[in-house]
């Protein structure tokens, strides 16, 4: 009896020392499997915070595959410092004004662009997802907003989103979606066309235009995506305040080059006693903005566009 006891010890005491040794085992793998998983999951998310920041900063088609963006068409060829520019000097330093076209898209750069202690112009697509929140944060910071009414470019390639202005529209349509447009932006003290190098070249399409314009108590500013644009003439003849875009500051989505178009939007200011810049929403623009704005403008007065157009008729 004594050794069957015994015996019973023994098996005892083997299947505890084997559970004992199991145990930490099974430990080990669940920990590492957890492991394994953290590492997986931070790699990715670290693949995509860095794939998706340096995209939009260098303005890859990432962007392309959210819904309803609508990108302004590019238009390098007019001359940096267009002949036809009339002079008109300030008392003291030239005047610059820069419009941030395609506001409404981008909430967090919108944000950060509207935070900058600078005078800058804004202009909201009616479309876009924020652009209810954003123009109404612009007006109460005391910025210029204007309405960007999408119009037809001359390439398929190009998009003007929602509530565009397409040339093949009765009279009728075009008046119901330029009021579509407008109301979505109810603080808008002017209009700048978004794309439309095919649309402004219409002499008769930008005359109906602008006589809604004139009728809202609005002015015009061409974004001048074409060469043969009417929208100077036509906001002309129709007693519409007006002016045009002397330089594209973001082409190039490089913070360097950004900073370089800054600098010829100077030089074209003390040329001429004033000049109009264009920049979009985009982290390589806020980051000129943000670093450049001391060295590049301080030889000029940053003032809104309408400020500026309000100069302009007195002095014209």
């Amino acid at each position: 009896m004594i050794r069957k006891n015994n015996k019973k010890k023994v098996v005892v005491a083997r299947r505890k020392k084997k559970n004992k040794k199991s145990s930490p085992i099974a430990v080990k793998i669940f920990s590492f499997l957890i492991l394994v998983g953290l590492l997986l999951f931070s790699m990715g998310a670290a693949g995509y915070v860095i794939f998706f920041r340096t995209a939009i900063a260098h303005g890859t088609p990432v962007e392309k595959h959210l819904p309803d963006i609508a990108f302004e068409e590019p238009y390098t060829s007019v001359p940096e410092l267009p002949p036809d520019i009339e002079p008109v000097f300030d008392s003291s330093l030239p005047l610059v004004a820069i419009i941030i076209d395609d506001m409404g898209y981008h909430k967090e750069i919108g944000n950060q662009l509207l935070a900058l202690p600078m005078n800058v112009t804004f202009s909201f697509l009616a479309a876009a997802p924020h652009t209810t929140e954003l123009e109404e944060k612009a007006f109460q910071a005391g910025r210029a907003i204007l309405l960007h009414l999408p119009m037809e470019p001359k390439s398929k390639e190009w998009d003007p989103g929602p509530y565009a202005l397409l040339l093949g529209q009765s009279k009728e349509e075009q008046k119901r979606l330029f009021y579509q447009n407008i109301r979505a932006v109810p603080h808008a003290v002017g209009v700048n066309n978004h794309m439309g190098s095919l649309y402004t070249e219409d002499r008769a399409a930008m005359d109906d235009l602008m006589e809604l314009v004139r009728e809202q108590g609005l002015f015009f500013v061409d974004s001048f995506t074409t060469a043969k644009s009417q929208g100077l003439a036509a906001a002309t003849a129709a007693g519409v305040p007006t002016a045009r875009r002397h330089i594209f500051l973001d082409n190039v989505h490089s913070q360097d080059k950004i900073c370089e178009q800054l600098q010829k939007l100077v030089k074209s200011a003390e040329k001429n006693g004033w000049a109009i810049g264009i920049g979009h929403p985009n982290e390589a623009t806020l980051a000129a903005l943000t670093n450049c704005r001391g060295k590049s403008l301080k030889r000029v007065r940053l003032v809104s566009v309408q400020e500026l157009l309000v100069k302009l008729i007195k002095q014209r």
